[in-house]
């Protein structure tokens, strides 16, 4: 299977609506927009099967041998054809810049966030959870003597989470806990 466009694509966008998602098996499809007289299957014409979407009034295209989606056409554009951007290997002449149905954007979708590499797995990065924000109600702060090199300001914070029945009271410390602190 073979496609072809003229350069640049008209357009590109990533698609979070359901009917993607399922079709290519992804949080979301990337797709290039095209004038339908620039683009052309140039090999394997045969090849292709088509599901048209009365609901929607769209037709999407897939390979009948591997079952990959090909095009996406919708009818009220009719002089257009959009395909999936992962089928060219080269520039296609636009980046995705759009995204169409952001509300269905799922929760487990990767938006962006800043990844960095995993320790003991080469080629895997992931998202660092979101660091706590420090609580902003300090009780106290005890500085040491300040003449001895190792001597470092201890701050003690108390830190609130809220279930649904029960509020729990933690303590952080650099430092083992003397009994009076246990009382405060």
């Amino acid at each position: 299977m073979e496609l072809e466009i003229d350069f640049p694509a008209f357009w590109a966008w990533h698609d979070h609506s359901a009917a993607s998602r399922r079709a290519h098996g992804a949080a979301y499809a990337t797709y290039i927009g095209c004038w339908r007289k620039h683009a052309r299957v140039m090999k394997g014409q045969r090849s292709i099967a088509r599901f048209e979407d009365a609901k929607t009034e769209s037709t999407r295209s897939f390979c009948s041998r591997c079952e990959a989606p090909l095009l996406y056409e919708r009818k009220r554009w009719p002089h257009m054809v959009n395909i999936p951007r992962a089928l060219f290997s080269g520039r296609t002449g636009r980046e995705p810049r759009y995204h169409v149905a952001i509300e269905e954007l799922q929760d487990w979708t990767y938006t962006g966030n800043r990844l960095v590499p995993l320790k003991g797995y080469p080629g895997i990065v992931w998202g660092r959870p979101k660091s706590r924000r420090r609580p902003r109600d300090v009780d106290h702060v005890e500085f040491l003597d300040r003449r001895v090199p190792s001597a470092r300001a201890h701050i003690v914070r108390r830190r609130h989470l809220r279930t649904q029945d029960l509020t729990l009271t933690l303590w952080s410390y650099s430092r083992p806990a003397t009994p009076t602190e246990y009382a405060k």
